[in-house]
């Protein structure tokens, strides 16, 4: 594992940094680096979005996220900034903002309404629906054995725009770019992450510092295809090879109706879900039949570098974890299904994106089926 000094600590700075290393069992403060590579719908803008109705391909765009996580409140006065290298072309120094958290309880609001409505589940890349599919969850059916999470999510849905509940604020423990920062415009397309990268703080003694090369830099586009745009036939997926691409994940929604979401996976018992030699994935024949329009979504895993200090010897005593951090590079597209090509429409009349102008990523009707089954 690489650390962040380039030189090898001599016995008495090693004995410095166990005396002033955090207790034993003390939590690390945790970095966390995305380089992420969109495409299609993903990359934003109406380009893309034309590009995505057509069946996929064009341009793309490069995105950058970071996330300190502290193991304790940051005090009221905290300053964190990253050091990013020229071939970023931004910055240099990146200001890391976070919100403070909410420390009260939840506004009674009588009794809690139930979710109803179901999601069919399909999975494989095969012509035709698999054996034993699709699995559906009915939420009226399950009414009182839903899991944590998901009633947590029927909670959430019902209380936005209720205002929040009475109690306290408390300090942030998680900061991050580029949520809070004003002057960022974006990256350019060919904006790259290798070089020396550093963390300053007035809350740690010790500055979070890595370098990025070039294997686990930003990776190229995906440009996910649609090759077919008949909702009632198998629909072919396509994509280009990408170096250094682990995995891959595909998956597709649709909306059918108020209360109903169809939902493929490639693959529903492997992470990735796709290996990463492969290039294509056919969606079964008929999932999206009573659909009026559906949304691939593509998802590529690229290669991930962990960094920690102070360095940890194989073999030897470890030393209490001060920061650790870890790059991931990785890649998406989206892609509509159920358009026809742009020049069909040419003269007559043409099918709507459905987001009603708002930019939702998502088909038409899912948010709206998505508030009816979890409540408005």
């Amino acid at each position: 594992m690489q650390t962040g000094f380039p030189f090898r600590l001599a016995p008495p700075a090693a004995f410095l940094l166990a005396v002033l290393a955090p207790p034993a069992g003390a939590a690390p403060t945790v970095y966390e680096m995305r380089l992420t590579t969109s495409g299609g719908m993903a990359a934003g803008g109406m380009g893309s979005m034309f590009s995505a109705m057509m069946g996929g391909g064009g341009g793309s765009s490069r995105s950058m996220d970071l996330r300190l996580t502290s193991p304790s409140d940051l005090p009221a006065s905290y300053e964190a900034n990253h050091v990013v290298p020229d071939a970023m072309g931004i910055g240099p120094r990146l200001p890391l903002r976070g919100d403070r958290r909410s420390g009260g309880r939840d506004t009674p609001g009588g009794e809690p309404e139930q979710p109803d409505g179901r999601v069919l589940i399909y999975w494989g890349c095969s012509p035709t629906v698999g054996k034993g599919q699709p699995e559906v969850i009915d939420f009226r059916a399950m009414a009182g054995k839903l899991p944590p999470e998901v009633a947590a999510m029927a909670r959430q849905s019902r209380s936005q725009g209720r205002g929040g509940g009475e109690g306290t604020s408390l300090p942030p423990r998680t900061i991050n770019w580029p949520g809070g920062d004003p002057n960022f415009r974006g990256l350019a397309s060919n904006a790259s992450a290798v070089g020396d990268h550093a963390v300053n703080t007035n809350f740690m003694k010790d500055e979070i510092r890595y370098k990025v090369t070039p294997a686990i830099d930003f990776l190229d586009p995906m440009n996910l295809k649609a090759r077919a745009d008949n909702l009632k036939a198998a629909i072919p997926l396509s994509w280009d090879a990408v170096p250094r691409v682990r995995g891959w994940d595909m998956q597709a929604v649709a909306a059918i109706g108020e209360k109903e979401i169809v939902i493929w996976l490639a693959d529903r018992n492997k992470s990735p879900m796709l290996p990463g030699s492969q290039k294509e994935c056919t969606i079964p024949e008929g999932i999206f039949a009573k659909a009026e329009m559906a949304m691939a979504n593509g998802t590529a895993h690229g290669p991930v570098q962990g960094f920690s200090f102070p360095p940890q010897p194989p073999g030897e005593k470890k030393l209490p974890v001060i920061w650790s951090a870890t790059v991931r590079a990785n890649g998406h597209d989206m892609v509509m299904l159920g358009m026809p090509p742009m020049d069909e429409g040419r003269g007559g009349k043409s099918k709507s994106s459905g987001d009603g102008g708002s930019g939702s990523p998502f088909p038409s009707g899912v948010g709206d089926v998505l508030k009816g089954i979890f409540g408005r």
